[in-house]
């Protein structure tokens, strides 16, 4: 193979394994969630206008760090300097402690 071929076939195999990594926060966020609220730092919430599911992203690891049902009514809070997420008035689990220098997403998709 020319070197011309072997720089293509390299430059194509990184960008495939960029692709690839750089997708698994958002990936496993349903493409119709609705971004609905983000920041960094102090608190950020939602309230649920109808029953669904809610996804918090941290925007800089691009890692999905919360999912959770909502009911209408239902307020999701994330207190990134906190380390902590209220869903409808209760401590939520989450995956990884949050950061206060993070920015997160919240997104919501309507239940079906």
């Amino acid at each position: 193979m020319s070197f011309t071929r072997h720089w293509l076939l390299f430059a194509a195999s990184a960008l495939l394994i960029g692709v690839s990594f750089g997708c698994q926060g958002r990936s496993t966020i349903p493409s119709d969630a609705a971004m609905v609220n983000s920041g960094s730092g102090g608190p950020i919430s939602y309230t649920a206008d109808r029953d669904g599911d809610a996804y918090v992203l941290d925007s800089n690891s691009n890692e999905k760090v919360f999912e959770g049902q909502m009911h209408r009514g239902d307020q999701l809070v994330v207190e990134p300097g906190r380390d902590r997420i209220v869903l409808g008035g209760n401590s939520a689990d989450h995956k990884v402690s949050l950061r206060g220098d993070h920015n997160y997403k919240i997104y919501f998709t309507p239940a079906r």
